[in-house]
């Protein structure tokens, strides 16, 4: 008998409490994403536009969040998703309309973000690279969907919007378990409980993700989507587990009770990990601190900083996790408003930051001044974006926003 048609498997969730501390996560993570790639404008390597002042060294305070922040997003993910269905029935309808839902909020923002929010990304770099091949808009843009060109980009792209693409797939990936298995993965969820309510939340995701790294040397990572394997690895199994784990309150408690522990275990691998590659690559200039080795590392050297990176990782994670769970606890107008104006944010946010960034430097401000203007037009940009949009409820699906008459209808989802 098909799970769905059993009395007991037909019952939806109970719905749950509201986790506001995942709220507040989710929100300092995307924020500290769109500061990141204002960084990124600073580093040394090319990115969609460069500054022609790098900033030395800042590739290792981005360190300090290059590691888990994205996957941190998943994980999150997962457990929103988790409370988006306690509502829904188990089997093939509820994961039907778990599949539309997530079909309408999120490929509809990837479409409409590759059509219009990233082709401006796209021709600033351009004019700041390849200059000579910079064409009037109209016939850029046709050239920019056509893919006949000869940028050295591969178009239509999403640039920043493979999260976006990567969570649309996860989402429909879940929505097919659930079809398969009904409350299967309910039950799964609960087998794990106990066994992650103690010391093994810590070691056992560490153990994957150091597992997960060694397709490091062999597919790196692309966005692409179709060949991304590597981080196909990391971020679908870190989905399905906060999909799993989202409801367990003994796991919630075993994060606040380890929250140290996780930020120990974080600290001392980001600074191995930061002496390994000062002793094998160095630093550029005066931030040099000794001679790095010019021979490659050992190869169980580089083994070994697999599983420091993922100690990196999860330490982060489950700190962060832990430690919103015992001072985040609570709700705020703010947290209302930035929980639905977030995503927006994100969409808008790069955009805005690669034309200022192709602007700013001509103006030959102080450094410091150039890089707070960048943060600041990015931030009033994006909002600005998100304030107008929300008010035009016929744009609102366009950056993944419910229809006004929808929203207003239902309250607020958990996470």
């Amino acid at each position: 008998m098909p799970p769905s048609s059993s009395p007991e498997m037909s019952a939806p969730e109970p719905a749950a409490t509201r986790r506001y501390d995942l709220d507040w996560i989710r929100v300092a993570a995307f924020f500290l994403l769109i500061l990141y790639h204002v960084g990124v404008f600073y580093e040394s390597d090319d990115w969609h536009t460069s500054s022609p002042r790098p900033i030395k060294g800042i590739e290792i305070v981005m360190s300090l969040s290059s590691p888990w922040r994205l996957a941190l997003l998943f994980l999150i993910a997962g457990f929103a998703t988790r409370f988006m269905t306690a509502r829904l029935s188990p089997g093939p309808g509820g994961a039907g309309r778990l599949a539309w839902s997530r079909t309408g909020r999120l490929l509809i923002p990837l479409i409409f973000g590759m059509l219009v929010i990233v082709p401006p990304q796209t021709f600033f770099q351009v004019a700041q690279y390849t200059p000579h091949l910079v064409e009037p808009w109209p016939r850029f843009y046709a050239l920019y969907l056509s893919g006949e060109h000869d940028w050295g980009i591969t178009t239509p792209t999403w640039n920043h919007l493979w999260f976006v693409a990567y969570l649309w797939v996860y989402s429909l990936v879940l929505a097919c378990l659930l079809a398969l298995t009904g409350k299967g993965l309910a039950t799964v969820g609960r087998w794990l409980d106990r066994p992650l309510s103690g010391p093994l939340l810590l070691l056992a995701p560490i153990l994957y993700l150091g597992l997960a790294r060694q397709l490091y040397p062999v597919f790196d990572r692309t966005h692409a989507l179709v060949d991304d394997w590597y981080l196909h690895s990391v971020y679908l199994p870190l989905f399905l587990f906060g999909f799993l784990i989202a409801r367990s309150e003994r796991i919630r408690q075993t994060f606040i009770a380890q929250r140290w522990a996780a930020l120990a275990i974080a600290a001392a691998a980001w600074l191995a990990w930061q002496a390994y590659l000062l002793t094998w690559t160095g630093l550029p200039g005066d931030l040099q601190l000794w001679t790095p080795f010019a021979e490659n590392p050992p190869a169980l050297l580089r083994i070994a900083m697999r599983w420091t990176y993922a100690a990196i990782q999860w330490g982060a994670i489950a700190a962060i996790l832990g430690f919103g769970g015992k001072h985040l606890a609570f709700d705020r107008p703010a947290l209302r408003y930035l929980t639905v104006a977030v995503f927006p944010l994100y969409i808008l946010h790069q955009t805005i930051t690669v034309g200022a960034g192709a602007w700013l430097p001509g103006l030959q401000l102080p450094l410091a001044v150039e890089a707070g203007l960048l943060v600041a037009i990015t931030f009033g940009g994006a909002f600005a974006g998100y304030e107008l949009v929300r008010r035009i409820p016929p744009l609102r699906p366009f950056l993944g926003l419910k229809l006004r008459s929808q929203a207003a209808k239902r309250p607020p989802r958990a996470a």
